[in-house]
């Protein structure tokens, strides 16, 4: 069954049941009606689109109308953990013994105040590698939510011994002695745990309060800083950010075991991180690792955000992983939820802006920046942004003055990230026709990043586009493949240079491979269609072309287009028509021929 394949045993405490075709004494047979295969068809649609809500909701209908099929329950209970669903809760005490029922109902317990049946469930979770990492954490706020600091901090004790995590396991201990009022025992606990604990977000607030209650104000703020400036993305939260400096950022247990699950969840992320793009990620184990990986990370930030919705660095992670799934819809939705006085607040409607301009919605994505920025106008993430809606809206001028903002807003030397900023200037410059400043912003940019495949690629073809030294314009893009082999859009860029520069037996195949990986990319589809007129095998263009308009160009590749089809039916009808012109890219373009872009010029 397709459903099968969806979801695997996520931890190793839930048993892996053997999947089996079903037979006319089956119970499933009996019970299976339209209704039952309807809800199996709407879960594994909804779980292919990474909506979990809808999964769990079309599987526990499955689960009620085939309940000795104990598949349909544990599919609704595990996508009912990834949507944050209180249902998980009920699905929970329905499942076999494990690691996952075990540590939902645990948490359930802990938000109910009934701290002694938390840590039973804490306790009584089967061995994993997850639960070596979790029950020391879990056991310890347990205790502490029960008033037990002393048993609370011995639980810890071994594990600070750890060379690798000890720094987080000190850092919580620290927190439950602070949080009992043992200040004395916190301070050295704190002390230990400078030169352990490590870069994320929470660990830098927790340090940054208790230096602040150590009179090294400056210090504190010099440690938000580095975290700032390590994540751009918080630049919309400085001021916020400083503020929770000044309180304790723990004040309850429960808050405590959020930021343990929210740990697991940054561990896991940062392999998959390190494991992204290796050459194995598409061997069939490795594979199902990774999405074992993927899973496991989204339940235990989901379970972060139940326990406690003001974790911020765990709501920005669940988020940014659904975008890296390319699950825009879900990981916009992600940033709902955080309470009202949430100082993150902006940080959440910025990103969200940014998902809806990656979604499409141009217009609602630019006036959510635009919001922002009547309440922050010294911001430059949010002009930098703003300048990304306005680009993809094709609105230049506006783009231009934006970037402009953003730039003239670095309270330093424009350094590492900042070529974005000069890269949109550039685009927006190019396609006013401003080459001659377009070419200086991308090398200006190239300078800060040498071996950024995006700005090589679109330097080499906006240079050939312009009748600019193809050599040179050739090994840029060259190199831009060099760097980046599996991006389809310099794929097709080096492919359509070397079939504009003549060099058609050697670009042709690439189009190709380029058409093959997105086939539904106006852009690319128009190349190849060039390329095959070229190399005279006339159907094959006219087909590529009929393809590409129906994918919604934009008005320029749709002029492009047209205008090629359009030739080609007059070739058809007469070749040797005297009155047919010839579309610009339909010739090589080798030999310069204007300063100016051709009214024609697709580029990505």
């Amino acid at each position: 069954m397709v459903v099968a394949a969806l979801v695997v045993p996520l931890l190793a405490g839930i048993p892996n049941r053997e999947m089996h075709a079903a037979t006319p004494d089956d119970p499933i047979v009996h019970a299976g009606r339209q209704d039952l295969a309807t809800s199996l068809l709407v879960g594994s649609v909804a779980a292919s689109e990474g909506d979990n809500a809808e999964a769990a909701r079309a599987f526990t209908a499955a689960a009620h109308l085939a309940p000795a099929y104990r598949l349909f329950g544990e599919r609704a209970f595990f996508y009912s953990i990834m949507a944050g669903s209180p249902e998980a809760n009920a699905l929970a005490s329905t499942q076999p013994g494990g690691v996952m029922p075990d540590l939902v109902m645990g948490n359930a317990a802990a938000l109910a105040g009934e701290w002694n049946s938390a840590l039973a469930h804490y306790q009584n979770a089967p061995d994993d590698p997850i639960m070596n990492l979790l029950r020391p954490l879990l056991r310890g706020w347990a205790l502490q939510g029960a008033g037990k600091t002393d048993e609370a901090l011995a639980a810890l004790d071994h594990a600070r011994e750890d060379h690798t995590l000890g720094g987080y396991y000190t850092v919580h201990a620290a927190l439950i002695a602070q949080l009992a009022g043992q200040q004395m025992k916190a301070d050295t606990l704190f002390r230990q745990s400078t030169s352990m604990a490590g870069g994320d977000l929470f660990t830098a607030l927790v340090m940054a309060h208790w230096l602040v209650g150590q009179g090294q104000e400056a210090a504190a703020e010099a440690l938000v800083n580095q975290r700032v400036a390590a994540m751009p993305v918080l630049e919309a939260a400085r001021s916020g950010i400083m503020a929770m400096i000044h309180r304790p950022v723990v004040t309850h247990a429960v808050q405590g075991l959020a930021q343990a699950y929210g740990l697991v969840g940054l561990l896991i992320d940062q392999q998959l991180y390190a494991h992204d793009g290796t050459e194995d990620d598409h061997e069939p184990d490795m594979a199902a690792e990774v999405g074992t990986l993927r899973g496991t990370e989204q339940m235990m930030l989901r379970m972060a955000l139940v326990l406690d919705p003001a974790d911020s660095e765990a709501r920005l992670l669940l988020s940014s992983m659904l975008h890296g799934r390319k699950q825009d819809r879900q990981a916009r939705a992600a940033l709902d939820g955080a309470p009202a006085d949430d100082p993150f607040l902006p940080v959440y409607r910025t990103e969200q802006a940014d998902l809806d301009l990656v979604m499409g919605h141009k217009e609602q994505a630019a006036q959510e920046l635009r919001d922002l920025l009547h309440d922050a106008p010294g911001d430059r993430m949010l002009w930098s942004s703003l300048g990304d809606a306005l680009l993809d809206q094709q609105k230049w001028a506006e783009a231009l003055d934006a970037y402009r903002h953003a730039t003239a807003l670095t309270p330093h030397r424009l350094e590492g990230d900042d070529w974005r900023l000069l890269f949109g200037q550039a685009i927006a410059q190019e396609r006013q026709n401003h080459w001659p400043q377009a070419r200086a912003l991308i090398q200006q940019a190239l300078q800060l990043a040498p071996n950024e495949a995006d700005l090589l690629n679109y330097l080499g073809y906006s240079m050939v586009e312009h009748g600019e030294n193809p050599a040179m314009a050739e090994s840029y893009l060259r190199r831009a493949l060099a760097l980046a082999p599996a991006d389809n859009q310099i794929r097709d860029s080096v492919g359509w240079v070397l079939m504009r520069l003549g060099h058609v037996a050697e670009g042709l195949p690439l189009l190709e491979q380029a058409a093959e990986q997105m086939p539904q990319d106006p852009a690319i589809n128009y190349h190849l269609g060039v390329a095959y007129w070229m190399a005279g095998r006339r159907l094959e263009a006219v087909n590529e072309w009929q393809n590409a308009i129906q994918f919604q160009p934009d008005p320029m590749d749709h002029r492009k287009i047209t205008a090629a089809l359009a030739y080609a039916r007059a070739w058809k009808a007469n070749a040797a028509h005297p009155g047919m012109v010839l579309p610009a890219d339909l010739k090589p373009a080798a030999v310069p021929a204007s300063s100016h872009p051709p009214a024609n010029g697709t580029q990505h």
